[in-house]
């Protein structure tokens, strides 16, 4: 027995142990570092990289997800709200228009999100800086509302590829502008977006009309709220001069892309009672099989509407299940959002 003792006492003296570390921060090896800041949150994050240059670099080298994040003007400044897997919440108001670009910088360079909302108002006017010093943001789910159009613009162009949704509403949109939207990438490979408020009447057959030279894949979507009559008409008109109509009625047009197995369905929305709705129309553009019978559509367009204005519900509809302030009550701040 003793000298299996001894056996082992001599075996352990050969291992190989790595150092034991104290408690100080800058004992640590940078991998052990960069475990623990993948467990910070973004305030502890902000602080630590503060501290030296070394710990900025590890830092700003470990990206952080986001599940819901906000930017929004209020009371002339921009305020920061920002969920993390609804465990650790971020909120912050810039102190001004430099402090805000720099966080706005920060969070695009290292935030990986789920939803992310942009409402800048009409604070920003000179873009070149928003353009110039802003990076790709990582975002699923993006929303930009009450902003001046060529800033939805540029905060599109710097989105990365793999964007699922995007949102658009708030600023007049001039057709020029929604040409410079229809060339950005992104957008041309969304599988849905929407334009709340459109004032022309040629968004329907133009979207249709890049997804038809893009061969856009099937179940791709585009909503709009279009205040001027004859966006339907222009789009069944337009497409009736290149012999594409399939069908139409007074809820409906369906035309053929050039792929013989995908067709193009352009729907109306209508109210309850069979009018249409009298603050604005709504029309829902998707890519489909030309399989689809006319049987299988769905009829309920309260639901997709709502999608593109909540509101509209809201007023009319004190029943209606579906909630306006969902989104906002998933960060606990209530309030203080606007």
């Amino acid at each position: 027995m003793s000298s299996d003792l001894k056996i082992v006492t001599e075996m352990t003296k050969k291992w190989s142990i790595g150092p034991i570390y104290d408690t100080n921060w800058c004992d640590m090896p940078a991998e052990i570092k960069l475990e623990c800041i993948g467990k910070m949150a973004l305030n502890e994050r902000l602080l630590l990289r503060c501290t030296a240059k070394a710990e900025r670099s590890l830092v700003d080298s470990q990206k952080i997800k986001f599940n819901k994040g906000l930017i929004r003007k209020s009371c002339g400044d921009l305020v920061f709200l920002l969920s993390r897997d609804d465990k650790y919440t971020f909120a912050k108001r810039s102190k001004g228009i430099n402090e805000a670009f720099e966080l706005i910088k920060y969070i695009g360079k290292i935030g990986v999100f789920e939803n992310l909302e942009i409402s800048f108002g009409y604070l920003f006017t000179d873009t070149k800086k928003l353009i110039t010093d802003l990076g790709l943001f990582t975002v699923k789910n993006i929303e930009l509302t009450y902003c001046n159009i060529d800033n939805m613009i540029d905060v599109l162009r710097k989105v990365k590829n793999d964007v699922e949704s995007i949102k658009m509403g708030g600023d007049t949109m001039t057709a020029e502008k929604l040409a410079e939207i229809l060339e950005i990438s992104h957008v041309q490979n969304v599988p849905y977006w929407h334009i709340l408020n459109y004032e022309q009447t040629d968004c329907l057959y133009k979207v249709a009309q890049m997804w038809i030279d893009r061969n856009s894949k099937i179940g791709s979507t585009f909503q709009a709220s279009v205040y001027q009559l004859g966006s339907f008409e222009k789009f069944s008109r337009h497409f009736n001069d290149r012999d594409r109509l399939v069908s139409m009625n007074e809820k409906r047009v369906r035309i053929r892309t050039n792929k013989p197995d995908h067709h193009i369905l352009l729907e109306r929305g209508f109210e309850e009672d069979g009018e249409i709705h009298l603050y604005g129309q709504y029309f829902r553009l998707m890519v489909i099989s030309a399989e689809l019978k006319e049987s299988e559509y769905n009829d309920n367009c309260k639901e997709w509407i709502y999608k593109i204005n909540p509101e509209i519900y809201k007023e009319y509809d004190s029943a209606s299940p579906y909630s306006y302030d969902e989104y906002y009550e998933g960060f606990g701040w209530g309030s203080f959002v606007y």
